[in-house]
């Protein structure tokens, strides 16, 4: 297993154990919340003083002023959940390149965001800051990176790096990432750009805002892709 494939497979595992890791502390905010709605009910509190005053008698001279002063606020408004932002297990960070672009800060470049095959981010970062994509992440990755544009490799379906297969029959959780990641850029009015020649007919079909087939003229073809827009 090349190096390629091994970083592809340990991101896409920490994609599971992080999407598992929201859906729980989801489920356990959502428990909190209803057991904090149901120990504030006048139900649960009624049945809370009968309980004190039948295991303690004496108690049982305040009941009638406890029961009176309940029926007075059973209208009142139910408090919020105690839980604070702050609160709950967090998910463990893991630092990726493209965190940098998460944050507020000024960039006197243009910014793309890509699904790349081998080399080809590499070639990019020449002339641009380039934010790799990768299929378990793409979606939450472009809807928060500030970027200019959205390039597709028509080399990212080769075999080896974390997109393999894109393009290929059969392959759909690729093709839903993609297209996932092209209905995104539409919603942001990013330029959908396919770089590369020869790209697989599943891709050749779609319709791109630009195609740089000539990898030579491609860093300045971005440039004015973006002129209008910057």
């Amino acid at each position: 297993m090349t190096d390629d494939e091994k970083a592809a497979k340990a991101y896409e595992q920490l994609g599971r154990l992080k999407s598992t890791l929201r859906e729980r502390e989801a489920r356990l905010a959502e428990l909190e919340k209803r057991l904090a709605t149901l120990e504030s009910s006048t139900a649960v509190q009624f049945g809370r003083l009968v309980a004190s005053a039948a295991r303690n008698p004496k108690s049982g001279r305040r009941l009638p002023k406890d029961l009176y002063r309940l029926w007075r606020r059973r209208h009142s408004p139910v408090p919020a959940s105690g839980t604070s932002a702050g609160g709950g297990a967090q998910p463990e960070r893991v630092d990726r390149p493209e965190d940098r672009l998460l944050v507020a800060g000024p960039c006197d470049t243009m910014i793309i965001a890509g699904v790349f095959g081998p080399g080809t981010a590499e070639r990019l970062s020449e002339h641009a800051k380039v934010v790799p994509l990768y299929p378990h992440d793409a979606a939450t990755v472009l809807r928060s990176a500030d970027v200019d544009a959205v390039v597709v490799d028509a080399t990212a379906g080769e075999p080896g790096g974390p997109w393999a297969y894109l393009g290929v029959p059969g392959m759909y959780d690729r093709d839903l990432a993609l297209h996932e990641l092209r209905r995104i850029a539409a919603a942001r009015a990013l330029p959908l750009v396919l770089y590369g020649a020869a790209p697989p007919a599943t891709l050749a079909c779609l319709t791109w805002d630009a195609e740089l087939p000539d990898p030579a003229t491609a860093p300045s073809r971005l440039t004015e892709l973006m002129e209008p827009a910057r």
